[in-house]
């Protein structure tokens, strides 16, 4: 992918991201910025310096979605690009599958992000639309490894 005359900011932002199913769906958060459709992503966020990317995970699902996690295998990596003010955010997203006790019921966190809305299980199928990034489809096929670059 080739960014048009787009400042891109700097440095790369490593990313994890969990991914849990339950009887096909996975557990997402809704979010809602002001003026904006809610739309859906996957629980977790920037790794700090220092962290592991299990650690960032477990930390990211216990203050979004407020419970603790199992952290698996590494799934998938896509490179996104993601709009700011200032320019593109370039983050490498790390997904891991992931496992909540068999009686969690979706809650947002302690600390949600700040668009965040809501916690739901939700079709990667039948909800693809509403995925940001647009990786949902990879979810539910055997996709690769990396999953290449999206544009959020």
């Amino acid at each position: 992918m080739k960014l048009k005359q787009t400042k891109v900011l700097e440095p790369i932002r490593p990313t994890v991201r969990a991914v849990f199913y339950r009887n096909g769906d996975l557990l997402v958060q809704v979010k809602q910025k002001r003026g904006s459709a809610a739309y859906l992503t996957l629980p977790g966020g920037k790794q700090d310096p220092g962290e592991t990317a299990e650690k960032a995970l477990i930390r990211e699902c216990a203050e979004e979605v407020g419970t603790t996690v199992t952290v698996g295998p590494l799934l998938h990596v896509a490179e996104v690009f993601k709009t700011k003010a200032e320019g593109k955010r370039h983050q490498l997203e790390l997904m891991f599958a992931c496992n909540v006790p068999d009686d969690y019921v979706p809650v947002m966190g302690p600390h949600p992000d700040p668009s965040q809305v809501g916690t739901i299980w939700a079709s990667p199928a039948t909800r693809a639309a509403d995925f940001r990034p647009a990786y949902a489809a990879a979810l539910t096929t055997a996709a690769p490894v990396y999953l290449g670059v999206f544009d959020d």
